[in-house]
């Protein structure tokens, strides 16, 4: 993987914005280290084409990847992500 650009979707920016302060920084680490093409847990998601599961603790983070982005798609709890 090379350089991404990283894009929320609507649902994305409010679940991200509800998510604990603590979380929030964690987040954004990773997604920067996978923007800059630096190994991350990633897995793909089954049931779902192109689309891919970020692993940070607790919450995992949902994203495509279309073209040179990384669009984030939902973020939440390990729990009620896949729903």
């Amino acid at each position: 993987m090379g350089r991404f650009k990283i894009e929320f979707t609507k649902r994305a920016a409010k679940d991200y914005k509800r998510i604990p302060s603590d979380y929030k920084g964690l987040i954004d680490s990773a997604l920067l280290k996978l923007s800059n093409g630096l190994p991350a847990d990633i897995k793909p998601v089954i049931g779902e084409k192109d689309t891919f599961r970020l692993r940070i603790g607790k919450y995992r983070v949902l994203f495509m990847i279309i073209h040179e982005t990384l669009l984030v798609t939902k973020i939440g709890p390990r729990g009620g992500i896949y729903k």
